[in-house]
Order: C-alpha cells, then sequence, then structure tokens
C-alpha cells in the first residue's frame, strides 16, 4: 500500500456510495454508458496477501466493475498479445495448452478449443484501451475475480495453484529464511515452542511385514516394528524384528533424552543420556565406537566428531533400503541394507573448514529421506574454560533382548571407558581417557591422553596410548588450508606389544598425506583429491598406497570415482594377494528419460585378477503416478555370484506395498512380498492414523491456527480458528491446510534440529490478516508431535513523519517495529520528506526504534515514540511529526574529531 491508500480508501467509499444510487438504472442506461473522469477507478490486483504489480485503471459501471485488460496482462505477466489495430488478443493463459484467441469482429471468444460470444457489456472501449468486465474475465480465464471497491482492491481467487503465484510463493519463502532484520537472523532469539517430557506420550510405531517364498528355504515371514514415544519423562525407541508367528529374534530398546543447551541432570549438565541399546565413545588410538546394551552419558554437543579429523555417521537403515553419503555435496560413500537394520558410516574425512554431511536414505517403496548434519573444523573443539566428559559400558554387539540364544562372539564382551576434555584456550584444548575392552578373546585395558591446538589456518593433535602391560602408540595428526589447497596429514608410532581396535598388531609405522582442492575449468569447478600412504609392519613389510579421488556433478548425474593403487614389497608373506594392484571404485547417482539409476562398483585394473569384482545398481521408475517398478543387479566376482532382482511398488495414501521377485546364477529363485506402514496419535482429528511417512524416525508439529481479535498472541476463550492456512517449516509444508479446527500437522522434521515453524502468508484467505510475529521455533523429537498455536490478527497500518534533532525531515532512515518483547516485526527507511509507513501490522502493542547501528551514526537515541497500541479502536495510528532525540554519540564524535591530529 502507498501513503495515499487511506485516503484513497475514503474517497472509494464515498464514490461507491454515490454510484450504487446509480445502479439501479434500466438495460437501457447501460447500454448508454460512457466512461467520464468520476467513474474511474485505481485499483489493486492481489491473491491472497499478494500484491500482484501495479494499480490497474478501472471503472465502475452499471453492470459492476471492468479493468484495463492491458494492465491485466502486465500483472500477471500473461504471455497475451493485445493488437488494437486487429482488434484481436492472442496467447495463452496460465499453461502453454490453455490457448486464448478473443475476436471482437467475430465477437468471439476462445479457450483451449471452447469456442463462444461476447456478451453486450463484456468489453467496454474507454480512453485507456479495453475495459473487461470482471465478470466475463472471470469465465474466460477460469479464476474469479471479485471486486472490492471499500479497500480499491481487486481480488484474484482459484481453485488450483497459479504458476506466477507459485513463483511468488518461492520467492517468499526464500526471502523468509533470509535475516529478518538489519542484524543476523537468529533462531535462537524467536519464541520457542516448549514441549516437556511427560510420563507418557502414545508411540509412533514404522511397521514393515515381509513374506518370503525361495526355493530352497521355502516360506517364510518376516517382520520389523521401530517405534518412538515417551516414558517416565524419557524418550525411548524400541525395535523388534522377529520371523513367523513365534519367538521374536530381537528386542532393541533405548531410552534416552538429549538436550544440546545441556540442562541434564542438575550438576553434570549433560546433553546426552542413554540406557539399552547404546553407542560408545571411540578414541584415537584405542577402542572403536561400538554399539551393545548398556549405559553412556556425556556433555559432549550432539553430532560430534567421533575424533580428530574424521566423524562417523550412523542410523537407521530399515530392511531393503540404501544409503548415500554427501559431503559438501560430493558423493562419498553408498552402502546397501547390511541386514542388521543400521547404516554405518565410519573414518569419514573430515576438511579443514565447514563439513556439511548429507545421508539420502533410498527405501523400497519410493522413499527419499534426507538427514543432515554439519561438522565445522577450524578451532580448538572445546571452548575456552569448558569442560567435556564421557562415561559408557556395554555389552558389543548385544541386542538389550537377544531371544535367539545365539552363541556369544569371544571376540567380543563387556566394554567400558570414561574420558575428560579441557579447553585450555580459544585454540588449545587437552583431554585424557580409559578404556577397556575385550580383543582377541583377551581383556586389554589402555590410558590415553591427547592435545590440540591450532595455528592460524591449521589444527594440530597429538595423542598417546599406553597399553596396561603392553606396548605405546603415539600419532601426530594436522588438518589445514593453504590458501586454496586443504590437506589432512598424520603419522603413528607404534612400540612394543601394542595392540587395539584402531591399531593393528602387525603395525609399526604408519603415515599419510591428503590433499584437497578444486581445479577451475571455465565456470565450473572440478573438485580433486590426492592421497599418499605408507605402512611399515613389524615383519619389514612396507604397504605404498596411492590415492585419486574427484567428484562430479553434470546435469543430472552424480558421480564420484576413486582410483587406488597398492603395493607391497619386503616379508609380504601374511597380506593377500588380492589386497595389491590398482583399483578403481565408482559410485553413481544420476536420472536418465525418467529411471533413477545409483550404484556402485570396484574394478581391479592390475593384479592377479583383473576386471570387475563388485557392482550394485539399482533403477527406478514410475509407471503410473503411484507405482513405480524397480530393478536390481549385485554382483560379486570372489563369491562368483550374480543377482538379479525385479520388483514393483505402489504408494497407497496411507500404506506402501513391494512386490519383488529374486534369481541368482546358481539356481536360487525367491518371492518377496513387502506391506511398509506407520501408527501413531493423530494430532489432528485425534485417535489414531494410519500413515505412509516413517513417523517414529521423524519429528513432527501438530499446528493450531486462530484468529487473534486482540492481538496478544494468546488464544482466548471465542477467538475462532481459522480454515484453509498452509503451515511451512523450512521449505516442508503441511500435506493439507488446517481444517475447521484451524489444525494441521507437519511431518519429516529432523530431530533435535531448530526449526521455524511459520504460516505460509500465500494461503491466507484473508488479506488483512496477518500472522502475529514470525513464527514458533521448535526442537523435534522422534515419533512426538509438538503443540505450536499461530495466531492470525486483523490489521492496521502506522503512520508518522519522522524530523532529526534540528526538526529537519530526515530521509533514509532505517527504522524497525518491534514487539514488547523486543523482537523486530517489520523495517522500513523513511522517504526523502521523512514520511514512514507500517501496513499490515496485526493488532497489539509495539515500540518504534532506529535501528542500533545507525542510531549511533546519528547520534540520535534509539526509542522513537512510547508504546502504540492498534486493536479495533484504533486501526490506523497517524502519529504526526516525531522528532529524534540527540544521542551521547553526537558529543563523542564531536570530542573525538577534536583530539585529532
Amino acid at each position: 500500500m502507498t501513503r495515499w491508500s487511506a485516503p484513497l480508501r475514503h474517497a472509494a467509499a464515498l464514490l461507491g456510495a454515490a454510484l450504487g444510487v446509480c445502479a439501479g438504472a434500466g438495460s437501457a442506461q447501460a447500454q448508454a454508458w460512457q466512461p467520464t473522469e468520476d467513474d474511474q477507478l485505481l485499483l489493486e490486483l492481489r491473491s491472497g496477501a499478494y500484491k500482484l504489480g501495479e494499480p490497474m485503471r478501472g471503472y465502475q459501471t452499471p453492470a459492476g466493475v471492468c479493468i484495463d485488460f492491458a494492465d491485466l496482462i502486465q500483472n500477471l505477466d500473461l504471455p497475451v498479445r493485445l493488437d488494437k489495430k486487429s482488434r484481436r488478443a492472442t496467447g495463452w493463459l496460465f499453461a502453454e495448452d490453455q490457448r486464448f484467441v478473443l475476436d471482437r469482429d467475430a465477437n468471439t471468444v476462445q479457450n483451449v478449443n471452447v469456442t463462444r460470444g461476447i456478451a453486450a457489456n463484456a468489453i467496454h472501449d474507454t480512453p485507456e484501451g479495453w475495459c473487461m468486465d470482471l465478470g466475463a474475465l472471470s469465465g474466460w480465464m477460469g479464476v474469479r475475480f471479485k471486486p472490492d471497491l471499500g479497500n480499491l482492491t481487486v481480488v484474484l481467487e482459484s481453485d488450483r495453484k497459479l504458476p506466477f503465484l507459485e513463483a511468488i510463493e518461492r520467492k517468499s519463502r526464500a526471502a523468509r529464511l533470509q535475516p529478518r532484520s538489519f542484524d543476523e537472523f537468529d533462531l535462537a532469539r524467536l519464541p520457542q515452542a516448549q514441549l516437556p517430557y511427560k510420563a507418557w506420550r502414545a508411540p509412533s510405531v514404522d511397521i514393515q511385514l515381509q513374506a518370503q517364498w525361495s526355493k530352497a528355504g521355502g516360506t517364510k515371514v518376516q517382520y520389523e516394528a521401530l517405534a518412538a514415544g515417551e516414558l517416565l519423562g524419557m524418550s525411548y525407541t524400541a525395535r523388534l524384528a522377529g520371523e513367523g508367528l513365534g519367538r521374536p529374534d530381537s528386542l532393541r530398546v533405548r531410552a534416552y533424552r538429549n538436550d544440546p543447551a545441556g540442562e541434564l541432570l542438575g550438576p553434570l549438565k549433560a546433553t546426552q543420556v542413554a540406557l539399552g541399546d547404546v553407542d560408545l565413545q571411540r578414541g584415537n588410538l584405542t577402542g572403536q565406537s561400538a554399539y551393545g546394551r548398556g549405559a553412556v552419558i556425556t556433555n559432549q554437543p550432539i553430532n560430534r566428531p567421533a575424533r580428530f579429523g574424521v566423524t562417523a555417521l550412523r542410523g537407521t537403515l530399515p530392511a531393503g533400503w540404501d544409503a548415500e553419503l554427501y559431503r559438501n555435496g560430493e558423493l562419498r560413500a553408498f552402502q546397501a541394507d547390511r541386514g542388521d537394520g543400521r547404516y554405518d558410516f565410519n573414518d569419514v574425512e573430515l576438511l579443514f573448514g565447514d563439513n556439511e554431511f548429507e545421508v539420502v536414505l533410498y527405501g523400497p517403496q519410493g522413499q527419499i529421506k534426507r538427514e543432515r548434519s554439519s561438522v565445522p573444523v577450524g578451532q580448538a573443539r572445546v571452548q575456552a574454560g569448558q569442560t567435556l566428559y564421557w562415561a559408557g559400558i556395554a555389552e558389543e554387539g548385544r541386542d538389550l533382548i537377544d531371544f535367539t540364544r545365539s552363541f556369544a562372539d569371544p571376540q567380543t564382551g563387556w566394554r567400558w571407558g570414561v574420558g575428560v576434555e579441557h579447553g585450555l584456550s580459544k585454540r588449545t584444548s587437552v583431554g585424557v581417557e580409559y578404556q577397556s575392552l575385550m580383543l582377541a578373546g583377551q581383556r586389554r585395558q589402555y590410558l590415553e591422553a591427547k592435545v590440540d591446538h591450532a595455528f592460524g589456518p591449521v589444527l594440530v593433535g597429538l595423542s598417546g596410548a599406553q597399553q596396561l602391560g603392553g606396548g605405546q602408540a603415539v600419532r601426530a595428526e594436522a588438518l589445514g588450508k593453504l590458501g586454496p589447497v586443504r590437506f589432512n596429514a598424520q603419522v603413528l608410532w607404534v612400540n612394543g606389544d601394542f595392540d587395539s581396535d584402531l591399531v593393528r598388531s602387525t603395525q609399526r609405522r604408519d603415515a599419510s598425506l591428503r590433499l584437497s582442492s578444486a581445479i577451475p575449468l571455465g565456470s565450473w569447478r572440478l573438485p580433486v583429491e590426492v592421497g599418499y600412504r605408507q605402512s611399515q609392519l613389524r615383519n619389514g613389510a612396507s604397504v605404498n598406497e596411492w590415492l585419486l579421488r574427484t567428484s562430479a556433478h553434470l546435469g543430472r548425474l552424480s558421480l564420484a570415482a576413486e582410483l587406488m593403487q597398492r603395493s607391497a614389497s619386503g616379508q609380504t608373506a601374511g597380506l593377500a594377494l588380492g589386497d595389491t594392484g590398482t583399483k578403481l571404485n565408482l559410485i553413481a547417482n544420476t536420472m536418465i528419460a525418467g529411471v533413477r539409476l545409483r550404484g556402485s562398483a570396484r574394478l581391479a585394473l592390475t593384479g592377479p585378477k583383473r576386471g570387475l569384482e563388485t557392482a550394485q545398481v539399482m533403477a527406478e521408475t514410475r509407471f503410473a503416478r503411484a507405482s513405480t517398478v524397480r530393478f536390481g543387479l549385485d554382483y560379486d566376482a570372489q563369491a562368483d555370484r550374480r543377482e538379479l532382482m525385479l520388483g514393483v511398488v505402489h504408494q497407497f495414501r496411507k500404506f506402501a506395498v513391494r512386490a519383488e521377485g529374486r534369481m541368482d546364477n546358481r539356481g536360487n529363485r525367491g518371492v518377496n512380498l513387502t506391506l511398509a506402514f506407520s501408527l501413531g496419535p493423530d494430532p489432528v482429528s485425534g485417535g489414531i492414523r494410519l500413515a505412509r511417512e516413517r513417523l517414529a524416525e521423524e519429528g513432527q508439529a501438530s499446528i493450531e491456527v486462530y484468529r487473534d481479535e486482540n492481538g496478544d498472541g494468546i488464544r482466548q476463550p471465542g477467538e475462532e480458528a481459522v480454515e484453509g492456512v498452509t503451515v511451512e517449516a523450512g521449505f516442508r509444508h503441511t500435506d493439507k491446510a488446517t481444517n475447521p479446527d484451524g489444525r494441521a500437522v507437519i511431518n519429516g522434521l529432523t530431530p533435535y534440529v531448530p526449526v521455524l515453524i511459520s504460516i505460509d502468508a500465500g494461503t491466507l484467505p484473508d488479506p488483512l490478516l496477518q500472522p502475529k510475529g514470525q513464527g514458533m521455533v521448535v526442537v523435534p523429537r522422534p515419533g512426538v508431535a509438538a503443540k505450536v498455536q499461530l495466531p492470525l490478527a486483523p490489521t492496521g497500518e502506522i503512520e508518522a513523519i519522522l524530523l532529526g534533532p534540528d526538526g529537519e525531515p530526515r530521509a533514509g532512515v532505517p527504522i524497525e517495529l518491534v514487539d514488547m518483547a523486543g523482537q523486530m516485526l517489520l523495517q522500513t527507511r523513511s522517504d526523502f520528506d521523512g514520511y514512514t509507513l507500517f501496513d499490515s501490522v496485526p493488532y497489539g502493542q509495539y515500540r518504534l526504534r532506529v535501528h542500533g547501528p545507525s542510531a549511533q551514526i546519528l547520534g540520535v537515541k534509539p526509542d522513537i515514540a512510547g508504546t502504540l497500541t492498534l486493536d479495533r479502536a484504533n486501526a490506523s495510528l497517524r502519529l504526526g511529526r516525531l522528532r529524534l532525540e540527540a544521542g551521547p554519540r553526537a558529543a563523542q564524535v564531536a570530542v573525538q574529531g577534536a583530539e585529532r591530529p
């Protein structure tokens, strides 16, 4: 709206009242109507909360309202050519197959293949051009144009999303993800939705049922269920798997609490506490990370790197799913279903700087799930003065409840450990830990110490370990960036009889160096990684490895290639000859003619057995809206196995079904039928809902949208729900708009990652209703729906003339409208004459202030006016002339200027 919007609305109301007297004229008068200046209108075109283009010229006619066709074409960006000389308009509306031809000489209008006549009052010739009746336009274009003369507006309504509205909404969503004030956008400063733990929350359960028949094994039925909920003030996950109707094979149960703020267990300030099936911390030289039944506690940040220079990414991988790992957008690894319900990307190298990881999971029913995490590397991992600790115990490889009574692996058993790290300064941290574990059937105990220090663009780590009753090991590592090149270097020395999960008993010395950069090729940059590693064994043998790695995005193709050359010299009797030679590893993901292809392969280019060693390929394509065909190939040269799979998947609204057949070169045949669905509480309608999404693995948000009549942000009795509003969380949206009770749900939120829940302003049914605030921040938990109330308030406007301390108008001053909690709602800059306008302001109490840094530069106090209240009685505040008060900055600047030589 412009600064003249309020006077224009009053004038329009008077004009509409006057014209209403004339509206009762007969048809003869309508035929004789001629445009006059008294009938002229200037109308804004709106759709929902969006203003479309510039004001359009129009007229009030005896039959209704008409608007200039050329103005409408420009505002909607329609590919329509208007030729006044030939008296024709040709082009298409909203889609290329929606052909539009208007021929005034033939008195016809054609839309697609439908031709109709033009009514007598559909088009009026005016000095501006063709003025089209809104009713006629609505019929021709398949949308609804409704005049609102009280607000000098034409409202565009449509039952489908129009292309230009989708473009506006995409831009609006992108803008909402940008900083919303002159300062940096910070989720921590926004209102937080509380999600307190409860003694009981009904769980969400992901269920997968599979019936199999094979030539060798006959018929069997398997099931897998993953549940997530809350019990006795803790979150829990439970995975039950088994075969047939008898005793289950295993039950994994994990009760835990995660708090990124570190407020668990009082003075312990823990971030994670877990009982049941847990993962243990790994060391630099001693114990590998392991899972089993036990307990852990730590105050370390969630998603912290496992150790210096590398990290591990683990999670749930249901049966039949595949996983891809990306680092900074580069495809790094591929992992198929391992049969244990987990994916495990271990020892993933870190780069100096930002490391943005994404694990993409592909389900057998066509699902795609993305799990993102970030690991920055550049300073010491522990802040100055901060002390981090961990402690844990677990029986490695054993589920909490094992129904199979399987033989216990003597290589494993109970392991435990404890560790402490302390930040000495911003750049230096030290740590010490103890671990006890079973290795080769014997218990081993270790003490380990480490120190990390940052030298400018280089982070250096030194760690040493003592095996009690054995030898020692020392590792030095460095991560850094020199110009455009990132590097990762490490050296390992082993003395005496030292043997652990991470240092083999055969090792004596190990050194490696990796360099990574990007080669500019015009406007494209090709990432390249080069590495060398040399290992000296205790028997005198030497192993050398060279590595060349690159990845690329070529259109829809994501490709990663790794060339590795391995050679050995000296006493090689203990080495497997198949491990030497040159090998090429390939990982690819692409879309060709509607077919999604992904897979991996390893080729031996030199050595005793050249050729393809292993390959896994999966192809998927849709043959109907909700149906997919899947083809798979699994090849292993060493095992002499070649297996083919062909499957069909259909996505029903509430569940998914997969049928597949398998055959291999050994004569094995098999058929599988899989049913997958989820059960969970229905936060919209109550009761239990059946869903296709995996509700137990992801977070959810239950939203209520209501009309906040008094603008206080608290729902009062009598404040009605708002139907038909879409709610968003980042780029996720509710599947359905709010129901008559104002309720909706968003699925698929990443657990323990804060996300802003807000209203999509493009879906508001009334442009005079606006969201009260920017939304609510939620920290989702798996299987649990966080409850969020989002108010919509009627709106008003605030206008003023801004004067400087000298009484003269001030132009270009950044002004913020803030609520009573100090949160910025809107921002603008004063015009050349000091005029300042805030329109579409939700009812409530606010203050005006000059942006902080600008107030210091201008030498004025930030606060401009006292509390301002917008409500039904005061929907339009005209504050008149507001004079800025001189602040201390002006005097300081003067003194500093006088002191300068």
